[in-house]
């Protein structure tokens, strides 16, 4: 049958719409009617259930990701990862990322299981930390859930970010 794959979809977006964002509310850049599939599965949404629901899905798995998990490289605290950036990153060669750019970054152990999720996604124009929503969970304990001017811990995530070479983005995956 046709519609088969997009039944889990319909399910997915259902559960988006239905869910508030971090603060409690439908956040904007969230899956609203009349997004298409390829929307969805390029835009992270906001919050930490609806990020567990959309990372649970695979949506990032089709984006442009490094070939194999690696040790992180300095200054990152992130331990071995694997990073994947979505097309809006990851075809954007000069100044400010886009509204969209996204990317998210498996927290993997020494056995290279995955353990966590780290997701940020650019909001807003300009070159403030502010203007990217951070998401991290690790071993079941959400680290980071914001935009990053909302107060720890989502300052950590612009702390560290602040010191990438552009737009607090250290990696575009090949």
């Amino acid at each position: 049958m046709e519609t088969e794959p997009l039944i889990p979809l319909a399910i997915a977006m259902a559960f988006l719409a239905a869910c508030g964002g971090d603060d409690g509310t439908a956040a904007t850049i969230d899956a609203a009617p009349g997004t298409d599939a390829a929307q969805v599965a390029q835009t992270p949404p906001s919050g930490a259930a609806n990020v567990d629901a959309w990372i649970a899905a695979g949506h990032y798995l089709s984006w442009n990701c490094e070939a194999a998990p690696h040790d992180a490289r300095a200054p990152s605290p992130h331990g071995r990862n694997r990073i994947c950036n979505n097309d809006a990153l990851h075809g954007s060669t000069a100044g400010p990322f886009p509204i969209g750019a996204a990317s998210v970054k498996e927290l993997r152990d020494p056995a290279d299981a995955i353990i966590g999720y780290a997701v940020y996604r650019k909001d807003a124009d300009g070159t403030d930390g502010s203007n990217w929503y951070w998401y991290e969970v690790a071993d079941g304990t959400v680290v980071a859930d914001g935009t990053g001017g909302s107060g720890p811990p989502n300052t950590i995530c612009v702390d560290c970010h602040s010191h990438a070479p552009r737009d607090f983005v250290f990696t575009i995956a090949p």
